[in-house]
């Protein structure tokens, strides 16, 4: 359920409960990594990983058929969870993923 605008605080982006099953691709040709997505906005998303190490880039399918893919930058980690921000087609045509929030003008990836 998306929380009311006046809740985001600081956010940006309203959050959406989504709690069902993701994939982590920790590289191109790696085998795919279940993971659990919490919640996700516009920007990037919640995710539970367990104890799974983490790279700084890497991909995320939100479908096991990998029909809805994105890339994604690690911001945080707190135990099993991390926090995630969705990275630009234009930051990748760039070669750099900025690490941090987003700007307002930042768009979600596309594969």
């Amino acid at each position: 359920m998306a929380r009311d605008r006046k809740d985001l605080g600081a956010r940006k982006f309203v959050r959406v409960d989504l709690r069902k099953r993701g994939f982590l691709i920790p590289a191109p040709d790696a085998p795919w990594i279940e993971c659990y997505i919490l919640d996700i906005s516009e920007n990037g998303a919640c995710l539970d990983v367990g104890d799974l190490a983490v790279p700084k880039m890497f991909g995320l399918s939100l479908t096991a058929g990998g029909d809805v893919l994105r890339v994604c930058t690690l911001i945080w980690r707190r135990g099993e969870m991390v926090g995630v921000r969705f990275i630009s087609a234009r930051e990748l045509r760039q070669g750099a993923a900025p690490a941090g929030e987003a700007d307002a003008t930042s768009k979600k990836a596309h594969a």
